[in-house]
């Protein structure tokens, strides 16, 4: 930077964003409120992230290999002695809630304090911080080691296995951070004593092991396979964990893509911004112009404007997305903890590569919204802008070019979600969108000239309106594109979740046919961890209320070197199979031995259609199955494999279920049938209980939070792009400031001025409104159709909801005149004499 370059800065720039904060202060904050969104919806995403891997690293520690499964303990000390392994510790891992604190959980541990010291990634201390009391570890039924933080707490009452119990906070538990970072929900205790809390008895769900030699494991790897159940894995703990990340990993794009709209949005808002300094300085431009500044330095100081109110408002970002992040950590984390694994983003911190990334992107964006408003001043006439209004000028030259331009660009659209759903890859939907965005804006210009074309109003004053609208198309087409961006985002969304809801509520109507569901509460809260008491299961059974009794279980079973979740069930109270594909007569076949069904979740990720055979590892060693067909499922996106009892019985001895569904004679005795099951085993609310109506209730309820992240990055993006409109026409009125005067020379009052621009800008809300409604049901096509099958695998069927596709105008319009009200009131006050004078 030259002292010239620097002295025009500090005069041109600096001084005028004294003079004018308002609209540099507007730039700045469209470009904060863009950073804010990406950069919180990233360290939201981290934060999960590294709940997860903290989760899989207190439990894997230093080990090299695991062998996870449904384990005997007699298995360890052979795994211990096999040739290879240097160090080895057995784990039992569970889950209990803690009724006291609704929503509260503790991950158990049970650990054998005598092996694998230093395997773990914690150690165990007394209270004080001095070296654990081993007899006192072993003498305490119920005692715990915990965090620092959960140390001073009073005993905790927790359920477990289906009774109540009371644990007590004992020990501390410190972990190593350089492996893991510590975890509130986390506790540790005696192996034997968590055993019988979790109702395992001489069971371990994996055994940790170091290797002599890390760089060749698959010597160690062949001989503990040899001696493991076969239907358990062996492999390094770090596979189990990727296998998951893969999952969240599509998850988090879809929320990253989601809230970069908001920042394209605010590209257009910076983009309007920055012209509108253009114009308000443009007699300074054509001054410096005349008395030698070159067009580099005038470019330069636009650019720079742009580069500072960037880096300003990314600081600003930077410093709201903490807060931000933490509001919705806890819809990510709720979300992520129903569909994939269970998690808790206890703290958000932003870390040094994210504030790298925001700059780039803040800075970047700004720039780049920069260029073109950098290129009109350097481009500016000295001997044009020295005299008042003449700088309006028209788009229409260039519509048809443009409009060509977004033509092809929707083809381009077309073709790549074709391509994406062909075997293209993923990530084309995601470009599919933004062509369809680029197209639909860049029909915009000849969407206004058809527009303008065609009305004729009731008066001079629609028709000034009109013609106006079409002459500042250079900026009108900006600030539509951006509404219409926004109120795309808007009905795509709506109509996604609408239908996606929809297809739901179908499904759990063919799915929920009984009269009264009952399941472990502690499953609401930590998975699938808990089960249903054997006498609970009899006594439903024998209960002469009772007309069918239908049970379902999940199990996560060895196949090949991944892993598959098995829906077992058992009975027709669960209802009818959907089937979107199957070989003939497959609802008959499923009943047979060896057959089972798959999701379409489970078909599209791992390419399984009907008869197909499945080979998944279980006690008994190889049992292979053949697939009768495709069911519709909407429980989770990893799949399932639906199998009947009787066919698992066949190679899994386990009779552990998850939940009952029952089916009354009399449909009118659910409730006093749930009263009883609640009185006999369920003193302290250890099972949930829902009526038909009730669970389909709670399931939605549940559908609805997984959406809630998205209603607040839409509502951000909408707010974003009315800001626009306001930075739009407050550039027009600048720009028309002589034509303005002219008009209330020849008569025109105040009130009719500002009726001028109130008209355009209801013309330009309805214009985005139309042109969003249009994209936005076209953008829902590859939402539904093509990015919701390639990462999530379901068929949904598209319905449009009228109401929301209706109404857009009338939220639009209103928008648009509210943020025209103060440029319009600014016009009105122009003094004509100052307007019309010539220097």
């Amino acid at each position: 930077m030259t002292p010239r370059f620097g002295s025009l800065f500090w005069r041109q720039i600096i001084r005028s964003w004294a003079k004018h904060p308002l609209l540099p202060a507007l730039n700045i904050l469209s470009i904060a409120i863009g950073v804010a969104v990406f950069l919180s919806i990233q360290i939201a995403n981290r934060g999960a992230l590294k709940s997860f891997r903290n989760a899989v690293g207190l439990v894997a520690g230093r080990a090299h290999l695991e062998i996870r499964g449904d384990l005997p303990e007699d298995l360890f000390p052979i795994v211990a002695a096999t040739t290879g392994v240097t160090a080895a510790t057995p784990l039992l891992e569970g889950v209990v809630t803690l009724p006291d604190s609704p929503g509260d959980y503790l991950r158990v541990l049970g650990v054998d304090p005598f092996t694998g010291g230093n395997l773990r990634a914690f150690e165990l201390h007394a209270p004080d911080g001095a070296a654990i009391d081993l007899e006192k570890w072993l003498r305490e039924p119920n005692g715990i080691a915990v965090s620092p933080s959960r140390l001073a707490s009073c005993p905790l009452r927790a359920l477990a296995a289906g009774k109540s119990v009371t644990l007590t906070p004992s020990f501390e538990l410190k972990t190593d951070d350089a492996l893991v970072s510590a975890d509130p929900r986390m506790a540790a205790m005696d192996i034997g004593w968590a055993q019988e809390l979790l109702d395992r008895p001489g069971r371990l769900t994996s055994i940790q092991i170091q290797v002599t030699d890390p760089l060749r494991m698959d010597p160690v790897i062949a001989a503990l396979r040899k001696i493991a159940p076969p239907d358990a894995s062996v492999g390094p703990p770090t596979r189990r964990g990727s296998d998951t990340e893969v999952m969240l990993a599509a998850f988090q794009l879809n929320l990253t893509a989601l809230s970069l709209v908001s920042m394209v949005v605010g590209v257009f808002l910076i983009y309007n911004s920055l012209s509108a300094s253009v114009v308000r300085r443009r007699h300074d431009i054509g001054i410096l112009r005349a008395n030698g500044a070159t067009r580099t330095e005038v470019m330069g100081l636009f650019l720079g404007e742009g580069a500072a109110e960037g880096l300003l408002g990314t600081l600003i970002g930077i410093a709201i997305a903490g807060p931000l992040a933490s509001l919705l950590a806890a819809p990510v984390g709720t979300t992520i903890s129903s569909l994939y694994a269970l998690i808790s983003i206890e703290r958000v911190a932003i870390e040094p590569d994210q504030i790298a990334l925001a700059l780039v992107t803040g800075v970047g964006s700004s720039l780049l919204a920069a260029w073109r408003p950098a290129r009109e001043a350097a481009a500016c006439d000295p001997a044009l802008v020295l005299r008042n209004g003449s700088l309006m000028d028209s788009f229409a030259i260039e519509s048809k070019r443009w409009g060509i331009f977004g033509i092809a660009a929707l083809g381009l659209a077309v073709a790549t979600s074709y391509w994406t759903l062909t075997g293209g890859g993923r990530l084309l939907g995601f470009a599919a969108v933004g062509l369809l965005i680029a197209g639909f804006s860049l029909l915009v210009p000849l969407t206004v000239n058809a527009f303008c074309s065609a009305v004729q109003g009731p008066g001079w004053l629609v028709r000034l309106a009109s013609q106006h609208l079409e002459r500042s198309l250079h900026r009108n087409a900006v600030t539509i594109a951006a509404l219409a961006v926004a109120a795309a985002m808007t009905v795509s969304v709506s109509v996604m979740i609408h239908s996606f809801r929809a297809s739901v509520i179908t499904w759990l109507g063919q799915t929920l046919v009984a009269d009264l569901f009952i399941a472990p509460a502690a499953n609401e809260i930590a998975g699938l961890t808990s089960f249903i008491p054997a006498n609970a299961v009899e006594w439903v059974r024998n209960d002469p209320r009772v007309k069918e009794l239908a049970t379902f279980r999940e199990i996560a079973v060895p196949w090949g070197e991944k892993t598959a979740n098995l829906a077992v069930i058992d009975g027709n109270a669960r209802g009818e199979f959907d089937f979107v594909r199957a070989i003939d007569g497959a609802r008959d076949e499923f009943h047979k031995l060896g057959m089972v069904a798959v999701s379409e979740s489970f078909s599209t990720r791992h390419g399984t259609e009907p008869g197909d055979t499945l080979e998944f590892s279980s006690p008994k060693g190889a049992a292979k199955f053949t697939v009768v067909g495709v069911i519709k499922d909407f429980t989770r996106d990893s799949g399932l494999v639906m199998i009947e009892r009787s066919n698992f019985g066949e190679y899994w001895n386990d009779e552990r279920l998850h939940s009952l569904s029952i089916s009354l004679k009399v449909p009118s005795e659910t409730a006093a049938l749930g009263a009883d099951f609640r009185r006999t085993f369920s003193h302290d609310g250890e099972f949930s209980i829902y009526t038909n109506a009730d669970l389909r209730q709670r399931v939605l309820e549940i559908f609805d939070q997984t959406f809630a992240v998205t209603s607040v990055l839409r509502t951000i993006a909408v707010a974003v792009a009315i800001a626009g409109v306001f930075l739009s026409l407050t550039t027009l009125v600048l720009e028309r400031e002589r034509e303005i005067g002219v008009l209330r020379s020849q008569g025109a009052s105040q009130g009719q001025i500002q009726c001028l621009i109130l008209y355009e800008a209801a013309m330009v809300g309805l214009l985005a409104s139309v042109i969003g409604v249009v994209c936005g049901a076209s953008m829902a096509m590859i939402l539904t159709w093509v990015i919701n099958k390639a990462f999530f695998g379901w068929t949904i069927e598209l319905r449009y909801p009228l109401d929301v596709l209706l109404t857009t105008p009338f939220w639009m319009i209103p928008a648009a005149l509210f943020a025209a009200w103060i440029p319009s009131r600014r016009a009105s006050r122009i003094p004509p004499a100052r307007a019309i004078r010539c220097d």
